[in-house]
């Protein structure tokens, strides 16, 4: 077992996003998704306020990703998007530690926008 030199960063969606997001889903696919968490990994920090200073900087991505999840129509996005509505639509939880428990060397793979969108739709 490794430790990784990555924090992470928990959200999952509150009452005002899966209310915004019931239009796009089945009642199945609701129930599924209402109580996930997705996990974001960051640099690694030492304080909670530099905690906080990481998700200034990259609530957006994880907005962007998140609605995506949710509903891969951008046209349906709220056209306003602000870190009030990010905090008011999703709790966050922040982990201080990441351990590897995998055998093999970690790797990270950069891939273009063109590769996920074809992963977005071979999924759905």
């Amino acid at each position: 077992m490794g430790v990784i030199n990555r924090c992470a960063i928990a959200v999952a969606p509150l009452e005002p996003m899966r209310h915004w997001s019931r239009p796009f889903w089945t009642r199945e696919d609701m129930e599924g998704l209402a109580d996930d968490h997705s996990l974001y990994l960051i640099p690694a920090y030492d304080t909670e306020a530099e905690a906080e200073t990481l998700l200034m900087e990259h609530w957006p991505a994880i907005f962007t990703a998140e609605l995506d999840l949710w509903c891969r129509d951008g046209q349906h996005w709220p056209q306003s998007r602000s870190y009030g509505l990010f905090r008011e639509w999703f709790s966050v939880r922040f982990f201080p530690l990441v351990e590897d428990l995998g055998k093999n060397d970690l790797r990270t793979y950069n891939v273009n926008e063109g590769f996920r969108a074809g992963v977005r739709t071979a999924l759905s």
